[in-house]
């Protein structure tokens, strides 16, 4: 059902663009994990069925004289991993366009979760009364795990062959990994991790989340939670010309940020509009997603196909089933987050699932942890001198490095003097001199022995410095 075309554009491997339906990689986890032990059918048909509890028992404690919402009012630190070779990283815009996505892409997560989306305005009537707010906020995290700065995002150059990971059925877990080429997971109680590669065996895939209740037991490993994401579907576009991966069949493209919203409806545990059930219905062995106020529906909806019932959408074979199941709720959620319809007409969560994702986060929630580390979104004081401003957050990369290593920050090029490279033992090895012009430097190790170097950035009001491995 899913056809997937690819187009080579020169023998490089350079860009390689697909042209696909809308695809995460939820279905294959859950099979997966039911080859790997059958027990997960199971486990996984009692969440979907626990998920309307969930629901119904946060609006009931949230309607109770007094209540008040539980979480603390911090976003969630996000760091993104970028994992692309040099090609994939210039189709993307280099540095100054990985900045650009994650940007965009904490926008949109902010207006998606909050009921603040300007594209609202293009709900059905009948589906207004059901838009809802999650509650949960995002921000890029600026301070990592050793209390150093950060922009929020790292960035891993990988060879140019293959230019990505492969591995579906193990939820691309050697992309989550230093030892397996990848990038280790920042601690995952406390940060959200997205990983952004190209998918070498999968290229429609466009996301796959790793979440909680499908780690430990026999599961996915717990520091592996997070979601992996194509590179080239990150955030909103800003110029015409910006590389995003198009859809097959006209123009509109996954180029809104919406599929990291729907990757993180998942990472909150719930489940496509039509249930993952094979396209059945209720009354014939469908289990659809498990809650009241998306209605049945037999499969994914594609496209941005027209809305054909006034102040609704559109009709599937679910309509029936002795009464019409999705009258009252004016057709089925092909405008909601969780469906598979493009960025341009994704719009809205409904109440039951801004009640399932709050629950998550709420005191009593798998992921409550995630809400309580404000001081990760601020900028650390961090360096390796007293005196520096915050403000100096230095991004090196890649690292470990193979030669080349790229250095940004983000402060204006006049107030970096000198970056100078020294051994263990403090002998200085190479230096160079700021000429003032950019906030982008590259130094090239390639002569040097392979093990680990200090490399130090002095600027007029003290010096930042980083450990190095070249490998």
């Amino acid at each position: 059902m899913k056809k997937i075309f690819l187009f080579i554009l020169g023998i490089y491997l350079l860009p390689i663009s697909t042209y696909a339906q809308r695809n995460c990689g939820f279905e294959s986890t859950r099979t997966a994990l039911i080859a790997k032990d059958p027990a997960w059918a199971r486990k996984l048909d009692a969440q979907r069925a626990s998920l309307q509890g969930i629901a119904d028992n946060y609006k009931l404690q949230a309607a109770m004289p007094g209540a008040k919402k539980t979480t603390a009012a911090s976003a969630i630190p996000v760091i993104f991993h970028f994992m692309v070779t040099n090609a994939q990283l210039a189709q993307i815009g280099g540095v100054a366009g990985v900045a650009q996505r994650v940007d965009s892409q904490i926008a949109v997560l902010n207006r998606d979760f909050n009921r603040e989306n300007p594209d609202s305005v293009l709900i059905p009537t009948g589906w207004k009364h059901l838009y809802a707010s999650v509650g949960i906020r995002f921000g890029l995290a600026h301070t990592d795990p050793s209390g150093y700065g950060t922009p929020g995002y790292d960035i891993l150059i990988l060879p140019d062959l293959p230019g990505g990971f492969s591995g579906t059925s193990t939820n691309y877990s050697n992309a989550k990994h230093a030892g397996t080429g990848g990038v280790d997971a920042w601690d995952v109680t406390k940060y959200m991790n997205i990983w952004c590669t190209n998918f070498t065996d999968y290229p429609g895939l466009l996301g796959l989340t790793t979440y909680k209740s499908i780690t430990g037991g026999g599961g996915f490993p717990a520091d592996e939670e997070g979601m992996c994401m194509n590179y080239a579907a990150i955030g909103k576009r800003a110029l015409p010309t910006d590389y995003y991966i198009p859809t097959g069949y006209g123009g509109d493209h996954y180029d809104m940020g919406r599929t990291l919203t729907h990757e993180l409806g998942h990472f909150f545990e719930i489940w496509h509009t039509w249930g993952d059930d094979g396209g059945l219905c209720p009354w014939n062995g469908g289990k659809d997603d498990g809650l009241a106020d998306t209605p049945p529906e037999g499969d994914a909806k594609f496209y941005n196909l027209p809305d054909t019932i006034p102040g609704g959408t559109y009709y599937d074979q679910c309509r029936y089933d002795g009464v019409d199941t999705q009258l009252i709720l004016y057709g089925i959620a092909s405008h909601d987050y969780m469906n598979y319809t493009d960025d341009i007409s994704m719009f809205m969560f409904t109440r039951d699932q801004a009640a399932v994702m709050y629950a998550m986060v709420s005191d009593t929630g798998e992921s409550f942890s995630l809400t309580q580390n404000p001081d990760l979104l601020n900028w650390s004081v961090k360096t390796a001198v007293a005196g520096v401003k915050a403000g100096y957050s230095l991004c090196m990369f890649p690292n470990p490095t193979t030669g080349r290593l790229f250095i940004t920050f983000d402060k204006t090029a006049d107030e970096l003097q000198q970056i100078s490279v020294t051994d263990v033992l403090g002998n200085e090895l190479q230096k160079t001199i700021s000429t003032g012009q950019q906030n982008e430097y590259s130094i090239d190790l390639a002569g040097m022995s392979k093990g680990i170097y200090i490399v130090r950035c002095n600027f007029a009001s003290g010096s930042i410095t980083r450990k190095i491995l070249l490998q």
